[in-house]
């Protein structure tokens, strides 16, 4: 396996990590409308308005799961990032399960200590970052959503595509 970290994995952790860096990288086909909707979201963005950043955040999640033929995730925008002494979290993925019926993904568009709004490339691999860990659920049906090469190469894969 390729990631020291593998080494930590359980029994079941590796055979999910063995399944997730053996999967292909997603390729869409109506990528302009994608990107057009990349677009959309670096305006609002660089507008500072969060209910219009979360509005575009969730048209691209929409529409990349529509695309790949399943069922989207609700996406929550919030203002700033959480953090402690050593670091600030960027985003967060909240799988279906007994409590909640629908799949959740957080990001943050201010960072902790500044309260900078993030900068547009490191928001929209935060998002796509979240979505994989979606993909790992619900599209591809894996027991578990981790860190692995194959995890790193979708989120890289799709945001290559998106920002063209």
């Amino acid at each position: 396996m390729a990631y020291p970290h593998y080494n930590r994995f359980t029994q079941m952790q590796r055979k999910v990590a063995s399944k997730s860096d053996s999967l292909p990288p997603i390729r869409f086909t109506k990528l302009t409308e994608l990107q057009q909707l990349v677009a959309e979201l670096q305006e609002q963005l660089s507008l500072e308005n969060l209910e219009f950043v979360e509005r575009s955040s969730q048209h691209l999640i929409d529409a990349i799961c529509s695309q790949l033929k399943f069922a989207s995730t609700r996406v929550h925008v919030l203002e700033r990032r959480p953090h402690d002494d050593y670091s600030e979290l960027h985003g967060l993925y909240e799988p279906v399960d007994e409590t909640r019926a629908r799949a959740r993904i957080y990001v943050w568009m201010r960072t902790a200590k500044r309260q900078q709004v993030v900068a547009f490339k490191a928001y929209l691999r935060t998002v796509i970052h979240e979505l994989c860990h979606h993909l790992d659920y619900e599209y591809y049906r894996l027991d578990d959503s981790l860190h692995t090469k194959g995890f790193f190469q979708r989120e890289a894969t799709i945001v290559k595509q998106l920002i063209g």
